[in-house]
């Protein structure tokens, strides 16, 4: 009796530390941020580092990758961008009526436009170009949510609107919680 009591112990103890139920992206609702080091294939050295999407259902993100074979913004299901990217971090905002707002603006602003590619030529609020980023953070500015980063300078420290927002910006923890949104899986 002690080795069988002994045994389910072992497993127990196994089973919550996290190594076979570790959280899973596929917990991921619409307007979630999907975020990833991973640069795309053939884009290295061509922009900024890392990629990121919004999820427009449990299954399926909208993003844009500069691919040539992709240029300009798409669907990706989630089990697509995980053979991609094979490392990545959600974030969702603590309101879920945000979240929905903002997959539903990333659809009716992004989803079957043609609009290119170009992180030099984009801008946060005009959809002449757009990029991942900008894609994100477009969709969250009409769903009534300008994401902000810190600022500092010699002379000043605050919150603004960035001219480029990066993957980066998307995972900076103090960013994060500031912005009113929560890490939903956070280990690379």
């Amino acid at each position: 009796m002690k080795k069988i009591t002994l045994f389910i112990m072992s497993i127990l103890l196994f089973l919550s530390s996290g190594l076979v139920f570790a959280p899973k992206a596929s917990a991921a609702i619409a307007g979630d941020i999907i975020i990833t080091k991973d640069t795309n294939p053939g884009m290295s050295g061509k922009g900024i580092v890392g990629h990121t999407g919004i999820y427009i259902n449990k299954t399926t993100i909208l993003h844009t990758s500069g691919r040539k074979k992709e240029p300009w913004p798409k669907r990706i299901s989630e089990s697509k961008w995980h053979e991609r990217y094979k490392q990545s971090k959600v974030i969702r905002p603590k309101s879920a009526a945000l979240g929905k707002k903002a997959a539903k603006m990333a659809q009716n602003y992004f989803e079957g436009k043609h609009i290119p590619y170009n992180i030099p030529k984009a801008s946060l609020y005009k959809l002449k170009y757009t990029y991942c980023s900008q894609l994100v953070w477009h969709s969250y500015m009409k769903a009534g949510k300008e994401y902000k980063i810190f600022y500092q300078s010699v002379n000043q420290m605050k919150w603004i609107v960035p001219g480029i927002i990066k993957p980066y910006d998307y995972i900076d923890p103090a960013t994060v919680d500031y912005n009113g949104f929560k890490f939903i899986d956070k280990k690379w």
